[in-house]
């Protein structure tokens, strides 16, 4: 009777290490660390002293939570052939786990949650894990910013309020007359190059960051230079003696550009100005190569001449539309004899002067010897 008691606990104790139902504490669980994003792999290890386990798995949305359970995945010393439901792939006591230790693999979907649940045989000693799309919780990218180079235009902006750093931005460049261009980057930055762009056009364009979440418009931004809307030009007296035909007068231009809009960005520009004498026909050009200076002041124009000024607003990418003003200079130079060649004829008459006197001395010294 006592043999009969003994093989039936015994029997007992086989069936219940078969079944998975035997006593055990879970030593080791863990899952990826850190914030995790929609695509990120994921994988958790669950460890128990006695090499019985079962998994748990539910899946939701972020929200709202509605979990729906896949099947129960049960290990033990006699079962551990590799399992696998809904991408969700479960392997135990192979040589990349280690003895007793199952690990599980995903990869995490877009807004998705996951509870992760490891027990032992008899469901006595569990642990868990909520494994959440931080990239649910994403903000619309901020600060969108343009930049403008010598070869074309760099589109910037700045996601701090997303902790995904796989995420993939779509960028919608909008033009006035030629549509929508869509790009797509894994950084904060893009650059375009000026060829693909219209130089009179206006542009703006939006970031969409993770999970759909857009951007503001950016400012509205142009290649085309700012139109030069007129000329003042002003004459002033110059204290330089007049000689070989200059004129004793400067000329300044002051180049008034279009009433800016705040909203629209143009790359920085200079001007070209040429001028030629409407009687002379003989062209000459120069340029403010200092950008955004307005102001020219030139010099040495001859007297009682009219001349033709026309200013054209340029910059890297393109010329803008030139406009032209005329104004004569009426100042005269000096006469001769008045600080007109810079005191030559003074110069003369007191030699002049001079040399009188000594020869009348002399005449007036020979009388009296």
């Amino acid at each position: 009777m006592l043999l009969n008691t003994v093989a039936l606990l015994l029997g007992v104790e086989l069936i219940l290490l078969y079944s998975g139902l035997a006593d055990g504490v879970i030593t080791n669980f863990q899952c990826t660390d850190g914030p995790v994003c929609a695509g990120d792999r994921i994988e958790c290890r669950c460890t128990t002293n006695t090499g019985t386990l079962e998994w748990f798995i539910s899946y939701s949305p972020v929200e709202p939570l509605k979990w729906n359970p896949i099947p129960v995945v049960s290990f033990f010393k006699n079962r551990t052939k590799p399992e696998g439901y809904y991408g969700y792939n479960f392997t135990f006591n192979t040589t990349y786990t280690g003895l007793n230790t199952s690990i599980l693999t995903f990869n995490l979907n877009h807004s998705e949650s996951v509870l992760i649940e490891c027990a032992n045989g008899n469901e006595i000693d569990k642990m868990n894990t909520t494994v959440t799309d931080s990239g649910y919780y994403a903000k619309a990218p901020t600060n969108i910013t343009t930049t403008f180079t010598i070869t074309g235009v760099i589109l910037q902006w700045e996601d701090t309020e997303n902790n995904c750093n796989s995420t993939e931005y779509n960028v919608t460049l909008n033009g006035t007359s030629t549509g929508v261009l869509i790009y797509n980057t894994s950084n904060t930055v893009i650059f375009i190059n000026f060829n693909k762009l219209n130089i009179a056009e206006t542009y703006t364009y939006t970031v969409r960051g993770w999970n759909g979440q857009q951007s503001n418009i950016s400012r509205s931004f142009t290649l085309a230079p700012v139109k030069v809307t007129s000329v003042h030009i002003n004459t002033t007296n110059t204290t330089d003696p007049c000689k070989n035909n200059s004129c004793c007068a400067n000329v300044t231009l002051n180049i008034i550009l279009e009433s800016p809009d705040t909203g629209l960005k143009h790359p920085s520009q200079y001007h070209n100005i040429s001028y030629n004498s409407i009687t002379g026909n003989i062209p000459i050009t120069y340029e403010i190569i200092e950008y955004g200076e307005t102001v020219w002041t030139g010099s040495g124009f001859k007297y009682n001449e009219a001349y033709c000024f026309t200013v054209t607003p340029m910059n890297y990418f393109s010329t803008g539309e030139p406009i032209s003003n005329d104004t004569t200079t009426e100042y005269q130079c000096q006469s001769p004899g008045n600080g007109g060649d810079n005191g030559d004829d003074k110069l003369r008459s007191n030699i002049g002067l001079i040399v009188g006197l000594v020869i009348g001395v002399a005449s007036i010294i020979a009388i009296i010897i």
